[in-house]
């Protein structure tokens, strides 16, 4: 865990893009404080009763343990037997992923699964590409089926389009298997590709389960996203799933700050705009659902890492 600090935090100091996230993070503290409040920004949460609250983050405990799942499964030929040392290298590379800039966090995860599996980088890192890919996917597909029921079109039309979303994928797979044969037999550079494509999925059933551990992780991580968005707008469901997606959407641009700070709030207050939420709760909402994705993300991180740090030892122990 020291290496993959002192490793991860000269990647990251050494990085201009690191002191704009900086600059980011204290533009938003000041922008909050100024046309808002923080003290107001936390009176804004009485909205959300506290079961609520704990269910949401019952929900985000799920989402981790499905984010779990699919790299257990995905990876079984290295990981079976071991899914308490997988759950503790997911969410600590969802901490690293959110906490730092820029995406930096990403190289947690080849790190840690070479330090714990002997999993080569050159494996992981095009696997873990490709599952981003998929979460890409989810993130645009799911928000497409949601926010298409407030067009005008006929309920079967509706479902004839979301049943082709979701099959979209198979599409990929088809191209996957084109290229894997044409690249097989190859030299140079496309021996190289080849090698690269080993990290793909190796059947058509280890590539539909990831789609559906994606999409299960997303419904769930974004239906709570929504819910408290729409407690804090008044939006329905429905609407708030804009934001929600939005939001998220955020993190994979270029550059944004420390923890996603201000280009997260920026995201979610884009999908929400076209609802007509504006001015102070829509400032109010996107800061408060980001301190809830951040408070959720230190607390669940640190049970987790704790209950699995215990179950290794455990089993260390045993003859």
């Amino acid at each position: 865990m020291a290496d993959l600090s002192r490793q991860v935090e000269t990647r990251v100091i050494r990085s201009w893009k690191f002191w704009i996230g900086c600059a980011l993070l204290a533009g938003l503290i000041w922008l909050v404080e100024a046309n808002f409040g923080w003290n107001r920004i936390a009176a804004s949460w009485a909205v959300i009763p506290p079961q609520q609250l704990a269910v949401a983050i019952a929900l985000m405990a799920a989402s981790y343990l499905l984010r779990a799942l699919r790299f257990y499964d995905f990876f079984y030929r290295w990981t079976q037997g071991r899914f308490g040392a997988l759950l503790r290298i997911t969410v600590l590379h969802n901490f690293f992923n959110n906490l730092l800039p820029m995406r930096s966090g990403e190289a947690a995860f080849p790190i840690l699964m070479k330090q714990t599996y002997a999993m080569p980088i050159s494996h992981t890192g095009p696997a873990l590409l490709w599952l981003r890919l998929l979460d890409l996917y989810a993130l645009l597909a799911l928000g497409f089926i949601f926010l298409q029921s407030a067009l005008p079109y006929p309920t079967e039309l509706k479902l004839v389009l979301a049943g082709l979303v979701l099959l979209s994928p198979i599409t990929a797979l088809l191209l996957q298997e084109r290229l894997r044969t044409y690249l097989r037999a190859g030299t140079g550079w496309k021996a190289r590709a080849y090698g690269l494509m080993t990290a793909l999925p190796g059947s058509p059933t280890t590539f539909l389960r990831a789609i559906f551990w994606t999409l299960l992780n997303w419904l769930i991580k974004l239906a709570v996203f929504s819910w408290l968005l729409s407690g804090f707008t008044g939006l329905t469901f429905v609407q708030s799933w804009s934001g929600a997606t939005t939001g998220e959407l955020s993190s994979v641009l270029p550059i944004h700050g420390i923890a996603g700070a201000g280009t997260y709030e920026a995201g979610v207050a884009a999908g929400l705009l076209m609802h007509g939420v504006s001015g102070a709760n829509l400032l109010a909402a996107s800061v408060n659902l980001h301190l809830f994705v951040l408070g959720s993300m230190f607390l669940l991180t640190g049970v987790f890492v704790l209950a699995t740090q215990r179950v290794e030892k455990r089993n260390n122990r045993q003859p």
